[in-house]
């Protein structure tokens, strides 16, 4: 019995910057189609108190970028330009404005999307979707490599982020957006995607869908991000901005990622694990003290589906700490899995950050009723060492209601 290898070059430029990465296929007489992974992105609680936390149900859920169709959602309202409400952010501040292509038929915003709309025709369109979140969402580099994932890509190190993204001014913001060709060969997907940091904040300009459509829709989507503009602040927008105790985003798996349906879990803290109230995406989250003022904090939060998958969101976590993302082949040595109440466990240990400012994480995820549940606890290596014994006995209090 004969093999063969087919191969397409790493990087492959079609009208723009795209890139394809890794396409290999194997046959065995018939070349086989192409895969890619499909990716992707508090209560209180004391010691001898169980705590029952519940993912509210959210309608409006990414459409994921394995296929074209998979990219379009039914439309809702009519087309023509669109302005967006203030997005949800730590402190006040005005939005951002835009004028959308009169084809694109608008839909109805949920509460992650500040923007959407589906272009060409229902059920084989593209999805535009516009988001907005405090921070810098782990960075460009992690938000990059998030949309790579989606469309099946391999992550790109540091030193070839420059390359991958094409800057635009418009109006006194800096925009950069990458022009990423993933998918099969028989389904090819095509993502266009903007970063716009603005007001402490980062907007994400995403339009994913049949690369066909895409490219041809191009010029339409250069045109929107063109006439994105600062909104004048106004009452309704500062009413509508979140506390002061939003958390930082770098804890959400996916920018566009709502909440989901379903029971939630229930865990025991530390006694000596300081509580902090519920806000924006966490479920919980607790403050552990060192010494001299030192902290490390445990953060809870969960998202439908896989969010990425394991390999991704592991590899979001490391880059949260600078460090490079592992392979697929690497993984397995990089973890270790436990069963918890019947529950699989996933236990990462990673240190990382600046060396002046290590920084160790102890990450768990737990796959929990459709949903995955992430319990994140960082700080000083010393602190976090000091209570490492404390997060493991947290996380094998868990328990499925």
């Amino acid at each position: 019995m004969s093999r063969f290898q087919f191969f397409l070059p790493r990087s492959y430029v079609l009208s723009g910057r795209t890139s394809i990465s890794g396409l290999t296929a194997r046959s065995s007489g018939l070349l086989r189609t192409l895969l890619f992974a499909l990716p992707l992105a508090a209560g209180a609680c004391r010691e001898g108190k169980i705590e029952d936390y519940r993912i509210a149900k959210e309608s409006d859920a990414p459409a994921p970028a394995a296929g074209p169709a998979a990219a379009a959602m039914p439309p809702a309202g009519a087309p023509g330009a669109d302005h967006t409400a203030p997005f949800l952010t730590s402190r006040p501040g005005p939005a951002l404005v835009w004028s959308a292509p009169a084809s694109w038929k608008k839909k109805q915003n949920s509460s992650m999307r500040k923007g959407s709309y589906t272009v060409g025709e229902e059920g084989s369109g593209a999805d535009m979707a516009i988001t907005a979140f405090p921070g810098d969402v782990g960075g460009d580099l992690a938000n990059v490599n998030r949309w790579r994932g989606q469309v099946g890509l391999a992550p790109i190190a540091d030193s070839e982020l420059a390359g991958a993204l094409t800057p635009l001014e418009a109006n006194g913001l800096k925009i950069e957006y990458v022009d990423l060709l993933g998918g099969t060969l028989e389904q090819p997907v095509r993502m266009l995607g903007a970063l716009v940091p603005y007001d402490g904040s980062t907007w994400f300009f995403k339009l994913t869908g049949p690369a066909a459509l895409v490219a041809q829709e191009k010029p339409a989507y250069l045109e929107l991000l063109r006439s994105v503009k600062k909104a004048a602040p106004t009452p309704a927008a500062d009413a509508s901005a979140a506390p002061a105790s939003t958390p930082p985003v770098s804890d959400m798996a996916n920018s566009a990622v709502p909440t989901a349906g379903g029971p939630g879990l229930k865990w025991v803290a530390p006694a000596h694990w300081q509580s902090k109230p519920a806000s924006g995406m966490r479920k919980a989250t607790f403050v552990a003290p060192g010494d001299a003022g030192t902290l490390a904090e445990l953060s809870v939060t969960a998202f439908p589906g896989a969010v990425g998958g394991e390999l991704a969101n592991i590899n979001r976590w490391r880059g949260q700490l600078s460090l490079p993302p592992l392979g697929e082949t690497e993984l397995a040595g990089a973890i270790t899995r436990e069963t918890v109440h019947g529950l699989a466990v996933t236990l990462v240990d990673l240190t990382g950050g600046p060396a002046d400012k290590p920084v160790r994480l102890l990450g768990a995820i737990v796959p929990h009723d459709g949903a995955n549940w992430f319990f994140k606890f960082t700080g000083p290596p010393s602190v976090v060492a000091k209570e490492q014994a404390a997060f493991l006995e947290f996380v094998r209090s868990l328990q499925a209601p």
